[in-house]
């Protein structure tokens, strides 16, 4: 009995040394683990992940002409004679106006008037087709109404169908001095009874 006795308090004494060991923190740390290794330098760059070029540029556009009439719509004075035709008899002074109405492209209104001698005049208005008319050169035909207006006719004038003419034009224009331009045209007005020829020399101012 003495001898289980001495075994059994042999076990508890063994028992109590131990366990403060097994409580008692570690003296050194654990290594660390490595870092992970980086997936993207093992992979190859996808084509549609790479950087993009950056874009050609373009050459810039040539400068636009410098003889260019951009003008909308044109004043005209002009100075010229007049005839009957077939006969050729230069001895009608002609000074008159036309209005080129605001258009950027032909067909253009153009309405004006021109007074002759005797107290006589013509009143028209019509359309001009210009070609080039963006350029300096700017030749152009015209189809008008016209209407002879004479002051010893009173308002009898405009009740005579004799006085109304169909006239047809061609000009020459030429920008000198943008925005001012010098017209040359030649006209012709006929009626039933009467023809008429027509040169006129004209500046032009347009805006």
């Amino acid at each position: 009995m003495s001898k289980l006795l001495t075994f059994v308090s042999a076990t508890f004494v063994l028992i109590l040394s131990a366990t403060p060991s097994f409580a008692s923190p570690l003296d050194e740390m654990p290594p660390a683990s490595p870092p992970p290794a980086d997936a993207g330098s093992a992979k190859p760059i996808d084509e549609n992940m790479s950087v993009a070029q950056p874009p050609t540029v373009h050459e810039l556009p040539p400068p636009s002409s410098p003889h260019y009439y951009p003008y909308r719509q044109q004043l005209t004075f002009r100075y010229g004679q007049a005839t009957d035709l077939p006969k050729i008899d230069v001895n009608d002074t002609v000074i008159g106006f036309q209005y080129l109405f605001p258009k950027f492209l032909s067909p253009r209104a153009e309405a004006g008037a021109d007074l002759h001698n005797d107290g006589r005049g013509h009143i028209h208005a019509g359309a001009r087709w210009i070609y080039m008319e963006r350029s300096y050169f700017r030749p152009s035909l015209k189809l008008s109404l016209d209407h002879l207006v004479n002051s010893t006719e009173n308002l009898a004038t405009l009740s005579t169908l004799d006085n109304y003419y169909l006239r047809s034009t061609a000009c020459l224009e030429y920008v000198v001095w943008n925005p001012y331009s010098v017209r040359f045209e030649a006209e012709f007005f006929i009626n039933l009874k009467h023809t008429i020829g027509e040169m006129t020399l004209g500046v032009s101012r347009g805006w």
